[in-house]
């Protein structure tokens, strides 16, 4: 649905500057990770994505965990379904994707050999319950389960529930429950996150822009320069003469690269996100778009109604509960990487060819 609001002619020459600005920002990667966004949690990435991919000789062997190998296939399996569960367009299933797909599978068959060593067992009607639940929920189809025999799906379920039981006996050492003071230190210093109306955002930016028909040698030098501001602009005090100074956006670098204010749904949606999720003073990630690279910088906020701490409570507990959890996990992989022999086989620049998809 179009909502029907009437905008000044300054209100819609700015939104159109950051739809132009921002044009394909759906499909556009952030420079600084040099990654897909790291969101999905320990659960999805080591227990509910799940590649049942059938063994083939001919399938490439891309890297082994103490003599296990891990295939083209499965990376490539796993990172269709990591993108799926991050909505990330086909088109981003890069380098980046599937280099975090191949980590991911690594650290999983890592958490899957030290359950073996420990002894860990699930009785063979549970495994049997969660495959049932697996492939109800969807979770096969994710991942190609639907055409993989039972006893294949059957051999990875108990794999993710031992990792899954394994992992609960270290959060239990870790005692990785939130306290009440860490719960309400986390309300009181992340007012943006608990606002029911956010009210309005002020925004100021920063682009540079590609020539027409950009060469690649172009693009280099667009990014190098947009890092570069980035990197300025995060040690400056006065963003606004910065962007007086550097920034390529004719309209708004004259006047320090303000944008002016806004509330939720005047912006394009993902740069709406990124600026109502983002702490006032704080820079959003750089962007891509066809038409060259900006980042923003929120400046300001009003008129924001604030969650009361009540009603905020619960949801902060089970965050921080996944983050505790999340470094216990990280903390574990560390350890057993450490003592691990593991052999990359595919060379880098052949993996991605040798990707069925």
């Amino acid at each position: 649905m179009i909502a029907k609001t009437i905008l000044t002619r300054r209100s819609c020459r700015i939104t159109c500057l950051i739809l132009t600005i921002a044009a394909a920002l759906a499909s556009a990667s952030t420079l600084l990770a040099q990654a897909i966004p790291n969101n999905l949690t320990w659960q999805q990435r080591f227990i509910g994505i799940i590649p049942l991919v059938k063994p083939d000789p001919k399938d490439p062997i891309v890297v082994t965990v103490n003599g296990v190998p891990i295939t083209v296939t499965q990376v490539s399996e796993y990172a269709q379904a990591e993108s799926k569960m991050l909505d990330t367009p086909v088109s981003e299933e890069s380098r980046a994707v599937w280099k975090d797909a191949e980590e991911n599978l690594i650290n999983r068959e890592l958490l899957l050999q030290e359950a073996e060593k420990e002894k860990v067992s699930i009785p063979d009607a549970e495994v049997a319950q969660r495959a049932r639940e697996f492939n109800i929920s969807g979770g096969s189809a994710a991942t190609g389960g639907s055409s993989a025999p039972d006893e294949q799906l059957l051999k990875a379920v108990r794999g993710s529930m031992e990792i899954e039981k394994m992992l609960d006996g270290e959060f239990r050492k870790h005692d990785v429950e939130p306290t009440a003071k860490q719960i309400k230190d986390y309300y009181d210093e992340h007012p943006e996150l608990f606002m029911k109306d956010p009210g309005k955002v002020k925004i100021s930016h920063i682009a540079v822009k590609f020539p027409a028909h950009p060469t690649d040698a172009d693009r280099d030098a667009a990014e190098k320069k947009i890092m570069k501001l980035y990197a300025e602009a995060k040690k400056t005090k006065d963003f606004a003469a910065l962007a007086k100074k550097s920034s390529e956006d004719a309209a708004s670098g004259p006047g320090g690269g303000l944008l002016g204010e806004f509330r939720p749904g005047q912006l394009p949606p993902v740069v709406d996100k990124l600026v109502f999720d983002a702490p006032v003073g704080s820079l959003t990630p750089v962007i891509q778009s066809e038409l060259g690279y900006s980042f923003i910088k929120i400046d300001a906020r009003s008129g924001g109604i604030k969650m009361d701490f009540p009603e905020a409570k619960a949801k902060i507990a089970l965050f921080l509960l996944g983050y505790n959890q999340d470094q216990v996990v990280k903390a574990e992989i560390r350890k057993l990487a450490k003592s691990a022999k593991i052999e990359f086989k595919t060379p880098p620049n052949q993996e991605m060819e040798d990707s069925p998809g």
